[in-house]
């Protein structure tokens, strides 16, 4: 009787083993799918985003260039109202990409963090 309890203490002792190890294997792929997910979402507002600014300023170029060159004054051509159109899209863009790159710096960060040594 001594040998079976002991085969069967082995075995649930290994099996034990076996749960935690895979426990602690599976955490590590856990927080990498997490981190991929993140920057996938990181991207998919991005894009949403860029989509969104470049729809309005297409609007805006095709209502400048539906105006007049009366209504717009003698003081301001034109190209400059364009020029003008163009440069706070791409402010927009600029501030938008700084965003999405601080984010992604912060998932990564805490993704090196996670990651064991």
């Amino acid at each position: 009787m001594g040998f079976m309890s002991g085969v069967v203490t082995g075995v649930a002792l290994a099996a034990g083993a076996a749960a935690w190890y895979m426990s602690r294997s599976g955490e590590r792929f856990r927080d990498q799918y997490r981190v991929d997910r993140k920057l996938g979402e990181i991207g998919d507002q991005l894009e949403v985003r860029t989509r969104e600014i470049q729809s309005t300023v297409n609007a805006q170029l095709a209502e400048m260039r539906t105006k007049s060159p009366d209504a717009a004054g003698p003081s301001s051509p034109p190209s400059a109202m364009l020029d003008d159109a163009q440069a706070s899209a791409a402010e927009a863009a600029a501030e938008l990409a700084a965003n999405v790159e601080a984010k992604a710096a912060k998932v990564k960060k805490s993704a090196r963090d996670a990651a064991p040594e």
